[in-house]
């Protein structure tokens, strides 16, 4: 099977997503060790050249568009460049781990598979337009939106990494082709070592309505008020505000964006528990990666957490007092830490081929 893999439309510099990052990486990493994959395309740019630097013969890596493209360069590559260079390829497979296909793919022979991470503009649809705005430009929410359903329908195979994602797909586009092949971690997860021995928890921030910073305040700072030891907790916010977002107290400390390498030493060296809230999560990335990290993670009960966190960490955001009970134990360590077993890339690039093999 020959196989391209477009990572061209990626900063490997300023990645804003951590999970679409992981999965870039660790399915064109993967693809390289799977028998089935006699000859592997990656279509990358200079910013990667690194990492794929030293590969077997049968992979061919093709650094395009040198940086990533920005605005209009952008948009011709991804409607009409991808296009032209895959038909000149002819892979029998284009895999597009970000999800999105051009308007009006002309890829000849060659078969598409979308990597859809989730459908969360569905969030959005049927809110008021103050909310709606907050998150997306109005124009913005509709090309998104306009792209997400074209890789369901376009698709000759979606990938995706659960299956809460793969019902929220098939509520959109029954007839789509679904291969739920989740997500791999090729590091080992952190022993809790002297969790307890730190004070600090950490949460996050999003300018996004669906990331709930009015209830993130409100139930942290609900638990903090029944604790005797409230004073010696800090609580780290990592992420941007809203505007003219205002942080309660001198304990929070606001971090803004932080390289995911800082992140996790603040997590292992800082924190004895981490919270997310949410109102939508097809996945939730941060929870996992906090779990890997050796700390417990309390988050919202919903969407795909039901997969991926164990039920001691879930709580209803509806609930204030579920949300201390949860926190309490967590933070006080007599709920038995517990982190679940995720695949390796190998395991999920052999799915991901076998689905490609069966469509």
């Amino acid at each position: 099977m020959k196989v391209a893999i477009a990572l061209t439309d990626q900063s490997f510099l300023r990645t804003k997503s951590m999970g679409i990052f992981n999965i870039s990486m660790g399915l064109a990493k993967g693809l390289m060790k799977c028998p089935e994959v006699k000859e592997l395309h990656i279509l990358g740019n200079d910013e990667c050249r690194e990492a794929f630097a030293e590969c077997p013969a049968h992979v061919h890596v093709h650094l395009l568009d040198k940086p990533v493209p920005r605005r209009f360069a952008r948009v011709w590559w991804d409607q009409f460049g991808l296009s032209a260079y895959v038909r000149r390829l002819s892979p029998d497979w284009l895999i597009l781990p970000k999800g999105f296909p051009p308007f009006f793919p002309c890829l000849g022979k060659t078969k598409l598979a979308c990597y859809v991470h989730d459908v969360g503009w569905e969030y959005y649809e049927n809110k008021p337009a103050e909310i709606r705005d907050k998150a997306f430009p109005r124009h913005e929410l509709l090309y998104f939106r306009r792209l997400s359903r074209l890789a369901m329908r376009l698709s000759d195979v979606v990938l995706t990494h659960s299956r809460f994602n793969q019902s929220r797909i098939l509520a959109h586009e029954p007839r789509a082709k679904i291969a739920p092949i989740g997500v791999g971690f090729d590091s080992p997860p952190q022993e809790p070592t002297e969790r307890l021995s730190r004070k600090d928890i950490l949460t996050y921030a999003s300018t996004f309505p669906h990331k709930r910073m009015d209830l993130v305040v409100a139930r942290i700072s609900a638990w903090l008020a029944q604790r005797a030891d409230a004073d010696a907790i800090r609580v780290h916010l990592v992420g941007s505000l809203p505007d003219s977002f205002e942080l309660p107290g001198k304990n929070w400390i606001h971090h803004k964006r932080l390289p995911f390498a800082e992140l996790s030493e603040l997590v292992r060296t800082k924190c004895r528990m981490v919270v997310y809230i949410s109102d939508y999560e097809s996945y939730g990335m941060p929870p996992v990666e906090s779990l890997r990290n050796g700390v417990p993670c309390i988050a919202s009960d919903l969407g795909g957490m039901h997969e991926n966190l164990p039920g001691q960490y879930l709580f209803p955001n509806d609930d204030e007092a579920a949300f201390i009970r949860v926190a309490n134990g967590n933070y006080d360590g007599t709920v038995p830490f517990e982190c679940p077993e995720f695949p390796n890339w190998d395991e999920v690039c052999r799915r991901c081929v076998q689905a490609l093999l069966t469509h």
